[in-house]
């Protein structure tokens, strides 16, 4: 049976996917009516229609603002899980202060080398494993045209921790994670007690 519109008795249009098409149509009242007609029944309607979608509006603002906000938040928990990492790794592979450049065998205070990464940063399953990175110099880790000399961080690294090691890291590297701000987080937490616990094994405060 055709549904009509209450007011005009005009058939309201019908979608198979969706029933009747919009709210107004689902109260029995077509559009132009809602839309033009001056009979309470339409004005009704038509208010409610209104408020439904301003309700709508409402939650989707608030969706997106929320959404904006844990993604600045990742980026800034993201920066803090970066910089105890660094320090980590550093510490970790330091000798009284110092640490050796992994690919090119400089000396420098702990201070003034970077946390050098043999599987780039943007690959995020990798990002913070302790077998990826050595401390290496700014000239070095800065080497844009040899991707940060990966190379020779390669063949250093097959040489200390072996060839099937290394081809798990490559792998691993090659999938997906949930980098949200929970991980970061998380990630930032964990990194932060066990540059503490270090600091305090070694009886050094350098951060």
């Amino acid at each position: 049976m055709t549904k009509k519109c209450k007011i005009c008795k005009q058939p309201l249009p019908f979608s198979e996917r969706n029933g009747l098409k919009t709210y107004k149509q689902k109260q029995g009242i077509g559009i132009v009516c809602c839309l033009t007609s001056d009979h309470p029944e339409a004005k009704k309607v038509f208010q409610k229609f209104v408020d439904q979608n301003k309700i709508k509006f409402r939650k989707e603002v608030k969706a997106k603002d929320r959404q904006q906000k844990q993604e600045l938040n990742s980026k800034g928990l993201m920066r803090l899980a970066d910089t105890y990492f660094s320090r980590y790794v550093r510490l970790y592979f330091s000798s009284n202060g110092l640490c050796t450049c992994y690919t090119c065998g400089t000396i420098k205070p702990i201070k003034e080398v970077d946390n050098g990464h043999y599987i780039k940063r943007e690959h995020k399953a990798t990002r913070y494993v302790l077998n990826n990175c050595r401390p290496q110099c700014k000239t070095c880790n800065g080497d844009t045209k040899h991707n940060g000399k990966q190379i020779e961080f390669r063949e250093n690294l097959v040489n200390e921790i072996g060839e099937n090691s290394v081809i798990d890291i490559e792998k691993l590297s090659k999938t997906n994670i949930k980098a949200n701000h929970v991980f970061y987080r998380e990630t930032s937490d964990f990194f932060r007690k066990a540059l503490n616990e270090l600091q305090k094994e070694l009886k050094v405060k350098y951060w």
